[in-house]
């Protein structure tokens, strides 16, 4: 028997480079997205981003027109907080990538999103701990990291907190399958995640190289 899919609608917050990455590529593979950002000039500049994504669908994934065309309007725009997650299943959250900023952020989602609603952040160096409390749904919280390029470099770091319901981390690796990406299970909390914690020290050493 199939469990079905408590995730149907996704809001996205932030709607900058990897947010509007995220947007599309959630849209391409059939959910209805809204896209939060903080003004109308912010939600601008992601409908001018998600606009350059179909000739990247269609270079490397050879996407079609009429996947394309449905994707761009599965997407909506807005500026309201309360009316962009009202009907949210899951909020991923892609604003700058600030303590203080996360904090207040989901301190205001917290209170303003449907008791069943997921959050994800999609911070590669804070921990979910770090935010968890701000929620005031930590069994509900987890990171969701994704790679740049996200079409292409399909693969999603799920990271817990030590409250995070076993529950809502399914949730989160299976959505995760349904747009295309790779999970990369993570069980613990590890600052830099996976793919960070592999890169960095490469980019160190290569740096070292090249100074000397």
């Amino acid at each position: 028997m199939t469990t079905p899919n408590p995730i149907q609608q996704v809001t996205v917050c932030g709607g900058g480079v990897l947010g509007a990455q995220i947007a599309f590529q959630t849209a391409f593979h059939g959910y209805p997205v809204v896209v939060y950002d903080i003004d109308d000039a912010a939600l601008q500049r992601s409908r001018e981003l998600v606009a350059r994504l179909p000739a990247a669908y269609r270079r490397d994934l050879h996407a079609d027109e009429a996947a394309l065309q449905a994707a761009l309007e599965r997407l909506s725009y807005q500026s309201d907080l309360a009316l962009a997650v009202q009907q949210a299943d899951l909020v991923i959250e892609a604003i700058p990538e600030n303590l203080q900023i996360k904090n207040d952020f989901y301190a205001r989602l917290g209170q303003l999103a449907p008791a069943k609603t997921l959050f994800a952040s999609n911070s590669s160096t804070l921990l979910p701990s770090d935010m968890m409390d701000a929620t005031g749904r930590p069994e509900q919280f987890l990171a969701l990291h994704f790679a740049n390029q996200i079409w292409v470099r399909n693969v999603v770091e799920v990271m817990p907190s030590p409250r995070t319901s076993a529950a809502s981390y399914e949730a989160a690796v299976a959505f995760g399958r349904s747009i295309g990406m790779i999970p990369i299970q993570l069980h613990k909390e590890q600052r830099g995640y996976v793919l960070n914690s592999l890169l960095v020290p490469l980019l160190n050493a290569a740096l070292g190289l090249w100074a000397t």
